[in-house]
């Protein structure tokens, strides 16, 4: 078994970064891609990836989790399309309450309690991934789809980009004692939504030519 974890969301993702493994074996369990890492597809959203890294984290050791996929880079932020980053932190986006007069209240003012969550420190990593782009991310369930909801989540939580999930891989390594990175390749800019203008192949090979080069690993 090799000593890192590669985790991918989605299996569109996953065909995208590892075209030669079986996207099938990987929803099952963690498949060897020769001696450098083990990947796995956790599931879309929060529960279905948070359960299934979790899962695997308590029946099998590693020495550090890698998280990849894509996101939406907030509007202006000064990331362009297919942008690799590094996610250092995530904040829950949508973990909140409405208050009488519609407006969305963060759950971290209505409890006090934290719902950030930060990655392994990257000093550590090799020279390539540490020189990355350091982002904030917010973990949402709903997308967003226009650029006034752009604006809003990311001056109220001073991100920027998002996904579905990079919130969870953190709280469930952590959990664990696992190191936890998460890198990313912007596949869209989160404003008024235009599918056509997407360009996630793209994103993905940047992805993949910029985090997976072999002499990466195993010492990442």
């Amino acid at each position: 078994m090799n000593e890192t974890l590669i985790v991918i969301a989605s299996k569109e993702e996953f065909e995208g970064l590892f075209p030669e493994v079986s996207a099938e074996s990987a929803q099952e369990s963690p498949v060897a891609v020769e001696t450098l890492y083990d990947v796995f597809i956790c599931g879309v959203g929060v529960l279905e990836f948070s359960a299934n890294l979790a899962f695997i984290l308590s029946k099998k050791q590693y020495k550090r989790v890698i998280q990849l996929g894509i996101c939406g880079a907030y509007y202006g932020h000064d990331l362009q399309l297919c942008d690799v980053v590094r996610v250092d932190s995530e904040i829950l986006g949508d973990m909140g309450v409405q208050d009488r007069n519609g407006h969305f209240v963060p759950w971290s003012e209505v409890s006090g309690e934290s719902i950030t969550y930060a990655g392994e420190s990257p000093w550590n990593l090799p020279l390539g991934l540490a020189s990355l782009k350091s982002v904030a991310g917010v973990t949402v369930s709903c997308s967003t789809g226009t650029r006034y909801l752009s604006l809003r989540r990311s001056g109220m939580f001073n991100a920027d980009v998002e996904s579905m999930e990079g919130a969870a891989c953190f709280a469930v390594c952590r959990r664990f004692g696992v190191p936890a990175f998460q890198f990313r390749a912007v596949s869209n800019i989160a404003t008024d939504r235009d599918v056509s203008a997407w360009k996630i192949p793209e994103a993905l090979f940047a992805l993949k030519s910029a985090v997976l080069c072999p002499e990466y690993f195993p010492e990442v």
